[in-house]
């Protein structure tokens, strides 16, 4: 960084000399030496140190870079500043500042009056490459001794002008309000603030931030980040400065004399050279203090970059709350230049590193100072840590390139202890021997602080003087109280105090206490009254314990009590037992016996005793003596007797209270009570048994009536009972009780009945399994449950059978195979069984059915048995039927058997096809199945007609049809293509497969008529056979002209012709190629051909062509020869 930037001095209107212009020249000395380190290849580059001090306690400022912001003033200025001084000048409001004779005198940024606001700026822009060290005197004063708002010192872009002052109040003048806008280019505000709201994110302060402030700290360090007009100003980071060190200080508030230098506080703010500066902020007790007397409060490294130049500056506002805010000796420097030379790591000592630290525990730190290229021996090799007293470093000098290591130790104080996190910065610095003494780079480690737990606890012991060894406080006699408070938390507590009110004295007053810590307090004796033992109550005393960390924050208060018995006045002891005889049943006898004691220190009268218990006997006494009274320590014996009840053995146990009473000589009434559990054996159970009506259903819809039976074989009452059948389709049961419903008493019954349709699921698995489960509640609360099962079986009926067998072929069938139980141990026969059978699948009766169409034997019994086989008529096929009889103890079935003879199928007859298209003409479609035969009389399907590679156009078969689209490329010829069709498309893994061929002729196209309109032909006749002879055309004539040669063709009219094709070819030794002229309908019988050229002789055929589409062969072409005379006439 100190290589990166120089500082330069911008240029002002010339001033008389005074502190501010020799500063500015030695700024700019200092700039050139900077710039000539860097440039110097023999020196490392160091930074350029800074100067500028300004006291602002005299009546002008000399020099005009400090410019005033808002209402900031000198105190001492009586006069307005000369022309080239600083702006700064008389102040207009004085309220509880010091007057202009009052000396020493000062910068006022805000006197004692509400909403005010003041600052002032350093307006010339300050190199950042070497750091700032910044240090001056802080007044905030009033009266009261809280502190009310604050003073900030801040850091702005050196390339932005400061126009105006923040927001007001709790921003300090730094950060923004919603009303008004923020420092202008602002990078840093450190804030002194003694009212706390500098660190509240409200009015708008810290818009736009993902940070959240912590809320009010009063008396506090707090820093806010860059910001520009409303956004920004984050809240940074922040440290409590604790009861020790205030900001504020507590003066008359209609004093107008000079702040006392006590009232005063020195701080110093030092932001480090690094990338990512460290600012850190040292605090001295008043103004003035040298550096050693200046203690860090505060470090934090920044997140951002700084700009390459600063400006900086001091605001001050007030609130509806006051003080008067001054500034004095401020001092602009340079942190010490750093070289390249030595290079500092500082880290935690990895051997001792901890997740986070507590009040009194050490860090650790280890430093590695490096020097990478030694130009010469350095010797007094230092480190300097602000926290860190004692630096072991293991060597002290570099006489070659290397590193030493250092390490060093901080304990953490109890300040420090109520921050979230501790940073401290370190430099090392060497002596070479032949420059001046060189510093390394800055660098910082930050740690986590554990959050303070303030806890207390206290301890209260209690020490009775009985005198007369009774184990109780009688009147006159004393206790000692002594009270041990510790502190059970991790952080130092002040202020520690016990409060007891039933005692004074308590010594001492307060303590401070570290973590783990303890202390005992003691207070005078209190001395039992007559009051205490009056009440009879014993003596409770409760203690509390309160105190509150460094920082103000309160620890929750302790209690401790501690309870010492009194003698009472007057006192019956009661005791009470009981006896059983007859055992835990209703009507059995209990006896109960009582003892009354006067364990008193008075006689008493009128003693009785008395139990509620209903059905309890009169008591009889035994008296010591005189009935009804009783001396100190004499006794009454009284028994009563009680039968037992069903309700008590229902509730397990007799429980009762009895209660003694005596007066004493003065009236008052003491009493005694005395209680007896006496517990009764008891038995909850139920027996529970289902059944079934009837044992057996044999169709769906048979009703089952269940019946249901739950008996009290216990000796309590129980309740809520009830029967749950969880079968669907069972009804509601119907109950009789024999007394209240849902309770029965020992030994009685409740029976139930509920009805049920058996369905068909029901019978195809051949039973109906069923169980219903009993519950009760006991008289302590208990469940009892009991469950039952009946079972009704079920028969369903036999089931119809099916065959299918080909035609002329036996099959075998095993009719009993999917009967399930009904043929279990049932006769079968193929003869009747029985008179009224159940028919079944269409069966008929009594008599089974015998085939129609066949004939059929089964087996009767063995192995084999239920095993029937059936043979078809030769040639028959279609449905023929028979049926078989079963007989058992459930029912009797004739059952019907149905057999399917299906006709063998045979191969179709597929015959050849052709297709004759024009090239390029129209789509032609055929049906190859026309000509197709099925002995079978099946239907018939294409199923294959892949297209060759030879034929061109585009072949596509469906299942009825073919369909060509000739090609358009002129192509043509006859291509053969096979094609294979298939009986039963409708089952075709049943159908058998033929092929045949499908000859597709593509023919040229024909010419096309120019369009005569006049003509005059020779016609020839056409014949079958050679051609007739040819013709010679020697005159040209041109197209549409007279002379034009046309050739007119007639023949003969052939049965059965679908079409008719003319073609023509050159005559000659060898012939030309046939070209097809037209194509004409088959009842066509000539033709005018008018496309020939001259000087040619032609040949034309006409061929038939003769039911194509049934396959069938075309006859033989039929020839005409062109005639040997013929005429034409003009278009």
């Amino acid at each position: 960084m100190a290589r990166a930037r120089a500082h330069r001095a911008s240029s002002r209107p010339p001033a008389p000399r005074s502190r501010g212009t020799r500063r500015l020249a030695a700024l700019v000395i200092a700039a050139l030496a900077a710039v000539t380190l860097v440039a110097s290849p023999a020196a490392p580059a160091v930074a350029a140190p800074l100067n500028v001090t300004e006291s602002f306690t005299g009546t002008s400022v000399a020099d005009p870079a400090w410019r005033t912001l808002g209402a900031a003033c000198l105190t001492r200025a009586t006069v307005a500043p000369h022309a080239g001084q600083s702006g700064v000048g008389v102040c207009a409001s004085r309220t509880g500042a010091p007057a202009s004779a009052a000396t020493p005198g000062s910068l006022q940024l805000t006197d004692n009056t509400v909403n005010s606001s003041g600052g002032i700026v350093y307006d010339t822009p300050l190199p950042v490459s070497g750091g700032l060290d910044v240090r001056f005197d802080q007044f905030q004063y009033g009266q009261g001794t809280n502190g009310n708002e604050g003073i900030a010192f801040f850091l702005a872009d050196g390339s932005r002008p400061v126009a105006q002052i923040g927001g007001g109040a709790g921003s300090l003048g730094y950060a923004q309000t919603t009303a008004r806008a923020g420092i202008d280019g602002a990078y840093l505000g450190v804030g002194l603030d003694s009212g706390g709201s500098f660190s509240v994110a409200a009015d708008g302060r810290g818009t736009g931030c993902a940070q959240v402030a912590p809320g009010s700290r009063p008396n506090a360090v707090a820093l806010r980040g860059a910001g520009q007009g409303g956004t920004g100003y984050c809240y940074l980071s922040g440290s409590g400065l604790g009861t020790s060190r205030q900001l504020h200080a507590a003066l008359p508030s209609s004093s107008n004399a000079a702040p006392p230098g006590t009232a005063g506080r020195t701080i110093r703010v030092q932001v480090s050279n690094a990338a990512l500066p460290v600012v850190t902020v040292s605090y001295g007790a008043s103004a003035g203090l040298p550096d050693a007397q200046l203690a860090v409060v505060h470090q934090y490294t920044m997140t951002t970059s700084p700009p390459a130049s600063v400006k900086l500056g001091f605001t001050a506002t007030t609130g509806t709350l006051t003080d008067t805010h001054l500034i004095q000796n401020v001092r602009i420097a340079s942190v010490a230049p750093t070289s390249g030379v030595l290079q500092l790591t500082k880290t935690l000592d990895p051997a001792f590193a901890q997740a986070s630290y507590a009040e009194g525990q050490d860090v650790r730190y280890r430093f590695s100072i490096t020097a990478p290229q030694l130009l010469s021996v350095i010797n007094d090799v230092q480190v300097a840590d602000p926290l860190v007293p004692s630096v072991q470093c293991s060597a002290n000098a570099f006489l070659l390139a290397g590193t030493i290591t250092c390490t060093g130790a901080h304990r953490v104080t109890a300040q420090e202890a109520m921050q979230g996190s501790l940073v401290n910065t370190a430099v090392a610095s060497g002596q070479p021997v032949l420059s001046s003494r060189l510093s390394s780079n800055a660098d910082s480690v930050s740690v986590p602080i554990t959050r303070p737990s303030p806890l207390l606890a206290l301890t209260k012991v209690g020490t009775l003087t009985d005198t007369n060894v009774n184990g109780v406080a009688d009147a006159g006699e004393r206790i000692a109280y002594s009270f041990i408070a510790r502190n059970s938390g991790n952080v130092t507590l002040q202020g520690v105090a016990v409060t007891d009110p039933r005692v004074t004295g308590v010594a001492p007053a307060t303590a401070t206490l570290a973590p783990g810590a303890s202390q005992t307090f003691t207070s005078t004796a209190y001395t039992v009254t007559a009051a205490d033992v009056a009440a009879g109550t014993p003596i409770s005393n409760t203690a509390t314990v309160t105190g509150r960390t460094l920082a103000g924050q309160e620890a929750p208060a302790a209690l401790s009590t501690v309870t010492t018995p009194v003698r009472a006045a007057g006192a019956i002891t009661l005791t009470k037992d009981a006896s059983l005889v007859g055992g835990s049943v209703p009507g059995a006898t209990v006896t109960y016996t009582l003892r009354a004691t006067n364990t008193g220190g008075a006689a008493m009268t009128g003693v009785t005793i008395a139990d509620p218990l209903a059905g309890l006997s009169a008591m009889a006494y035994t008296w010591p003596g005189t009935a009804g009274t009783l001396a100190v320590g004499a006794s009454v014996t009284a028994t009563a007797t009680y039968s037992v009840k069903q309700s008590d053995v229902d509730a397990g146990q007799i429980a009762n209270t009895a209660t003694a009473s005596g007066t004493l000589s003065g009236g008052t009434v003491v009493q005694g009570s005395a209680s007896r559990t006496l517990a009764l054996a008891r038995t909850a159970t139920l027996d529970f048994t289902k059944t079934a009506s009837p044992s057996n259903v044999i169709a769906a819809g048979d009703i089952v009536t269940y019946g249901f039976l739950v008996r009290n074989t216990g000796t309590t009452t129980l309740t809520g009972v009830g029967v749950a059948d969880p079968r669907p389709g069972v009804s509601a049961l119907t109950y009789t009780w024999p007394q209240t419903a849902g309770t029965l008493a020992p030994g009685h019954v409740v029976t139930a009945t509920a009805r049920y349709s058996a369905t068909a699921a029901d019978v195809q698995a051949g039973s109906i399994v069923n169980t219903a489960t009993a519950t009760a509640t006991t008289s302590a609360g208990a469940t009892v449950t009991r469950t039952a099962s009946a079972t009704v079986t079920a028969v369903p009926d036999p089931v119809a059978d099916a065959a299918t067998t080909a035609q002329g072929t036996a099959v075998v069938i095993d009719v009993l195979a999917n009967d399930g139980r009904a043929a279990t141990g049932a006769a079968f026969s193929r003869a009747q069984l029985s008179a009224t059978p159940k028919l079944i699948g269409g069966a008929s009766g009594p008599v089974p059915t015998a085939p129609a169409s066949g004939s059929v034997t089964c087996v009767d019994s063995g192995t084999e048995r239920g095993r029937c086989t059936y043979s078809p008529i030769l040639g028959f096929t279609g449905v023929d039927v028979f049926d078989y009889a079963l007989s058992s103890s459930v029912d009797t079935w004739n059952v019907r058997v149905t057999v399917t003879v299906t006709p063998v199928n045979r191969t179709p007859v597929a015959r050849p096809d052709r297709l004759v298209a024009t090239t390029g003409g129209a789509t032609v479609t055929i049906d190859p199945r026309a000509n197709d035969t099925d002995p079978a009389g099946d239907a018939l399907a294409i199923t294959s007609a892949p297209q060759p590679a030879a034929l061109r156009g585009t072949l596509t078969c469906a299942a009825a049809l073919c369909t060509y689209v000739p090609p358009t490329d002129g192509w043509t010829g006859s291509v053969v293509v096979t094609y294979s069709i298939t009986d039963r498309p409708a089952a075709p893994a049943t159908g058998i497969t033929a092929t045949s061929t499908l000859t597709v002729h593509v023919d040229p196209a024909p010419l096309t008529s120019r369009g005569f309109t006049d003509r005059a032909d020779t016609s020839l006749g056409v014949s079958t056979g050679t051609w007739a002879g040819t013709s010679s055309i020697t005159t040209a004539t041109a197209s549409c002209v007279a002379g034009r040669p046309v050739t007119g063709l007639a023949w003969a009219a052939a049965p059965g012709a679908t079409d008719w094709v003319v073609e023509r070819r050159l005559d000659g030794t060898t012939p030309g190629a046939w070209t097809t002229v037209a194509r004409l309908a088959g009842t066509a019988t000539s033709f005018s051909d008018d496309r020939l050229g001259e000087s040619r002789s032609y040949q034309w055929r006409v061929r038939p062509d003769l039911q194509r589409w049934l396959g069938v062969a075309s006859a033989p072409s039929i020839a005409v020869a062109q005639p040997a005379a013929f005429s034409a006439a003009g278009c």
